[in-house]
């Protein structure tokens, strides 16, 4: 599994970056979770605002965690087979696949217009 950095280099290779930023942003807005990750922002960035975000909706909002995950599309067999970890290691662990499965997303698209 790639981590979120690699993810973020490999869209950006592909030409991918912007749709997966913009597809990021649109997901968080269809659950109503007021977040938003800039296109000026380097992938350093996106990856820890996005962390930070999501460890903030584990501790403090775990349904609107939750939506968040079914709206993107997370595996729910993926979130299950992480170790049991410290909630920090957890909001790695998920923007990871989160970013992931946004990648996906753009890709197929990109691929299929």
């Amino acid at each position: 599994m790639k981590t979120a950095q690699e993810i973020l280099k490999l869209s950006i290779a592909n030409q991918l970056y912007v749709a997966l930023v913009n597809q990021l942003n649109k997901d968080f807005r269809r659950v109503g979770i007021e977040a938003s990750f800039g296109l000026e922002l380097k992938p350093e960035a996106v990856v820890r605002n996005l962390t930070a975000t999501i460890y903030e909706l584990i501790v403090s909002d775990f349904e609107a965690y939750l939506n968040l995950l079914y709206a993107i599309d997370v595996s729910e067999a993926k979130i299950k087979d992480l170790p049991v970890q410290e909630v920090h290691e957890l909001a790695t662990a998920v923007t990871q696949l989160i970013l992931e499965r946004e990648f996906l997303k753009v890709s197929f698209k990109n691929k299929h217009e």
